[in-house]
């Protein structure tokens, strides 16, 4: 063999170790089960963080005016709804108290 093959030979051997090497890592992240579990919900966490706080600016957005002021028609709905709640309330009361 010329030193020329040998050279060639040798760094195909490098290659194939490198590649080998890499494979092995590779496999192992895959059985690496408690990693990837973590891996995974920290991902969920991260993704449902992220939601909620584009609802939570989409709401704020929709229910407040441009200087953060509730809007007149949320604060005439929630006025309603307080109403009522109260009207039940002492209904209630007063069908208890007969």
């Amino acid at each position: 063999m010329s030193d020329e093959n040998i050279h060639e030979l040798r760094d195909e051997v490098e290659r194939t170790r490198e590649e080998l090497a890499d494979t092995v890592d590779e496999l192992a992240a895959k059985f690496d089960v408690k990693s990837r579990v973590k891996d995974s919900a920290n991902d969920f966490k991260d993704s449902t963080r992220e939601s909620l706080n584009d609802f939570k600016d989409s709401t704020r957005e929709s229910l407040t005016d441009q200087d953060g002021k509730p809007r007149p028609e949320v604060l005439a709905l929630a006025a309603g709804i307080t109403s009522l709640c109260l009207a039940f309330l002492v209904l209630r009361s007063l069908r208890r108290g007969r």
